[in-house]
């Protein structure tokens, strides 16, 4: 079976777990296929994502070409003809393709069935069972995704998706893990969480919660107090109301902090928080995407 590993640098692996090697455009006109697995990407799409708005006359053989040496590669690593592959793993669709993971392991495909299930366990109150989903979920990215590939307009908004994807599964596990009462072991995580990611505001007041269950409450109230200094600075914008909420509930000592009590919002990554973080990621992406080189 070809494993097919997107979150992280991008490899293909034959059955015996040796890279199969492509060169640039066809590796990114198969990452466009991975990453919308199971799904009819169309040849209109393919163009696009290889050449944007100024494609060449020979864009649609070029393509088929394109395919057909994805397809020889493959069937060279497993030993197959092409035309298994064609009928098997990479099928044509009237005027689209197919990668279908049924003869493919995807790790995306992994990461998201693990994601779905960890948050769903959480969502029911079930914190130990879905943080170690969550964990083996988060273990799957070896990186940024697809960053060894150069990235056109579709496959940048699906990695964009990603990234933010891994926020919140990260998020959802770290409450998790807040939850079955492992905050000490959560505070230097966070504390490297929130200098990569300043303005992300769920992140930031699990670090105040998990420093203030630690005993270190004026450490807790400091990142409050950075948070806001920061987001003013940058943003014009004063921290959410939960954020307050939290800093007021230190400040009085409330009981309910010092114990591990599910509140209904917490798993949810918020449209607030998820607005704000989109901006840098996209900024982000496309400061990484033109450091690439051509293919």
């Amino acid at each position: 079976m070809v494993q097919i590993h997107v979150l992280g640098p991008m490899t293909l692996l034959d059955d015996e777990s040796e890279p199969i090697v492509l060169a640039p455009k066809p590796r990114r006109l198969l990452a466009l296929l991975a990453v919308n697995a199971d799904r009819a990407v169309s040849v209109n799409a393919l163009v696009q994502e290889l050449w944007g708005s100024s494609p060449p006359r020979t864009a649609t053989a070029t393509i088929q070409t394109y395919i057909g040496q994805v397809r020889r590669t493959i069937a060279e690593a497993l030993r197959k003809s092409a035309t298994e592959v064609a009928e098997e793993i990479l099928i044509t669709e009237g005027s689209s393709y197919v990668l279908s993971t049924s003869r493919v392991a995807l790790d995306i495909s992994e990461y998201e069935m693990l994601a779905e299930a960890g948050s769903a366990a959480v969502q029911r109150g079930e914190f130990v069972q879905g943080s170690e989903l969550l964990h083996q979920a988060v273990a799957l990215w070896r990186g940024p995704a697809l960053v060894n590939v150069e990235a056109g307009e579709l496959l940048g908004a699906r990695i964009v998706h990603l990234d933010e994807s891994l926020l919140c599964t990260q998020e959802h596990r770290i409450y998790a893990d807040l939850q079955r009462g492992a905050h000490h072991t959560l505070v230097p995580e966070l504390k490297e969480l929130t200098a990569r990611h300043p303005l992300h505001e769920n992140f930031h007041r699990h670090l105040m919660l998990a420093l203030y269950r630690c005993g270190r409450r004026a450490e807790s109230l400091a990142v409050m107090r950075r948070l806001r200094a920061r987001l003013v600075e940058e943003l014009g914008l004063e921290p959410s109301p939960f954020l307050v909420q939290m800093e007021q509930d230190i400040l009085r000592g409330e009981p309910s902090l010092d114990r591990s009590r599910p509140r209904a919002a917490d798993p949810q990554c918020s449209g607030r928080q998820q607005d704000r973080m989109s901006v840098r990621s996209v900024v982000q992406r496309v400061s990484r995407s033109t450091m690439q080189p051509t293919g």
